[in-house]
């Protein structure tokens, strides 16, 4: 057997890989081992369910020799395996795949596919359309896209044998180098029997746990870079070894979400009983620009949690009950503008009139449902979580009250809404929703593939609203049209008020 290594003609220090964090791939044919460089490695079926086992490469065309003749034959003979069934085992139908996610040639997760074979396989030019041929930052790159069907997946932990060390401690990993914006970040502490590891995310997304007519469990999914984390990683592999074992159990652990800026803590999503429910690996790229040197490539891994509690934090609003002097009182009165540009057109002021006080918010997003429509009035209001105490609380009271498949109940507070368009102090368009109530409400951050790693991320609360009445209104029609009557009295009202002069005897 020839081992050969890395023989890539682009090395990978070539590339400009997030964080530095890349993939070395490692092929164990029976002729010969060969190791490529893929700049981009993802897992097509999760790790941890029991659904199969497969991924995909993607690189530009190099000198593999090995890797080209296990295409050949799975080309050539493709009946072999398109045919149900059929053992007939060539010579490089079946190989073992060594996958290292490496940074500063140091292993951070490692992965070891069984008796793999190529079910998949093409060439393909990647462009930026007219601009490739234009822009000179841009181009095109030729490269392989390859997808493999395996037996098996294993996790290679080499930090096994440090866990019973960790026995009890607590591990803050600390924020990562990424911006995010108003420098809002999620804090992850995940709380095992034998210890605890404190992460952040940079992407969060809970995908349960408000909506008002799913009565499914709580849960969220994480995206972040590639980075050991021996507990959690542990738990992984564990759901990964009792998936779809019914006589097995796994062990649960319970998860603390924190929103934070640099001064507070502005909302929090206390998980409990939670096991992992998926895991993936991802490389994030934009076409051909990682290639062209435009941008680059971001391999993070995905992270999906479901939990049996969920209890939400307020801070905020358990400080106005605490205080002496209401901070509330003085913000119910003004709000600041967001400093986001919002291009030529208006800031959409929101007054929530609830059953404990105003409150005044700045949304930089907001999104009417269709009004032509033969069903209550819709809006959502969209924008990074802040200090709003009141309407952080009706959002947690209306979960309280549970699930629902007829609407609304009577442990729900229903309350008005008053949204204007605003340019300055010139109000331009409003709309009076009466008799309202929270119907979902989503944490998730917004990004754009693999170049949020290199601008930025931002973490955003979602309100979505149903509302019984709708009132649309315009200040400038309602002056022109509605002028004020004259303050005069007809006779009919003269003659009321002689009336009521007279005495009680009189008939």
């Amino acid at each position: 057997m020839i081992s050969q290594e890395v023989s890539n003609p682009v090395h990978a220090e070539e590339y400009d890989f997030v964080a530095g964090i890349r993939n070395e791939v490692t092929f164990h044919f029976r002729d010969g081992i060969e190791t490529v460089n893929f700049p981009v490695f993802s897992t097509t079926s999760d790790i941890v369910s029991n659904v199969g086992t497969s991924f995909e490469v993607e690189g530009v065309v190099g000198n593999n020799p090995y890797l080209h003749k296990a295409l050949d034959e799975a080309y050539l003979y493709r009946m072999s395996t398109l045919t149900g069934g059929n053992s007939f085992e060539y010579n490089y139908r079946y190989f073992d795949v060594d996958v290292n996610v490496v940074q500063n040639e140091s292993i951070l997760k490692s992965f070891k596919y069984n008796n793999c074979e190529i079910s998949g396989y093409g060439l393909s030019t990647l462009t930026d359309d007219y601009e490739s041929y234009l822009a000179p930052d841009t181009g095109f790159a030729i490269v392989n896209n390859i997808q493999f069907r395996c037996s098996g997946v294993g996790i290679n932990l080499d930090h096994k044998s440090d866990l019973n060390s960790m026995f009890r401690s607590f591990i803050d990993y600390g924020s990562l180098p990424f911006t995010l914006a108003e420098d809002v970040r999620t804090f992850l502490t995940f709380e095992f029997d034998h210890g605890s590891e404190k992460i952040e995310s940079v992407i969060f997304t809970l995908t349960s746990g408000f909506n008002e007519a799913n009565d499914s469990g709580p849960s969220f999914q994480i995206i972040t870079a590639v980075l050991p984390h021996p507990l959690i990683d542990d738990a992984i592999d564990k759901s990964r070894k009792v998936s779809g074992m019914a006589s097995a159990f796994n062990e649960d652990f319970d998860v603390s979400v924190e929103f934070t800026n640099s001064q507070e803590i502005l909302r929090g999503l206390d998980f409990k009983d939670c096991i992992v429910s998926g895991y993936d690996i991802l490389t994030l790229r934009d076409k051909e620009e990682g290639y062209t040197g435009k941008r680059g490539f971001a391999t993070a891994e995905i992270l999906d949690v479901d939990c049996s509690g969920l209890t939400p934090v307020n801070p905020a609003f358990d400080n106005l009950h605490d205080a002496k002097e209401s901070r509330y009182s003085q913000m119910s009165n003004t709000h600041t503008t967001n400093s986001y540009n919002m291009g030529n057109g208006p800031h959409i002021i929101a007054t929530f009139d609830f059953n404990s006080g105003t409150e005044v918010v700045d949304f930089p997003e907001f999104y009417q449902g269709n009004l032509i429509a033969r069903a209550n009035p819709t809006f959502t209001l969209v924008g990074v979580p802040g200090i709003t105490p009141l309407l952080y609380d009706v959002v947690d009271r209306t979960r309280e009250s549970g699930s629902k498949s007829t609407g609304v109940s009577s442990q729900v507070e229903l309350f008005d809404v008053n949204l204007v368009l605003v340019y300055g102090d010139d109000v331009v368009r409003g709309f009076d929703y009466t008799k309202c109530r929270i119907v979902d409400y989503m944490v998730r951050t917004e990004h754009d593939g693999e170049e949020s790693f290199y601008k930025g991320f931002a973490l955003t609360d979602e309100f979505y609203f149903e509302c019984h009445g709708y009132e649309p209104f315009d200040p400038k029609y309602d002056a022109l049209f509605h002028a004020p009557h004259a303050k005069t009295e007809s006779s009919l009202n003269w003659k009321e008020k002689q009336r009521d002069t007279w005495g009680s005897n009189f008939r």
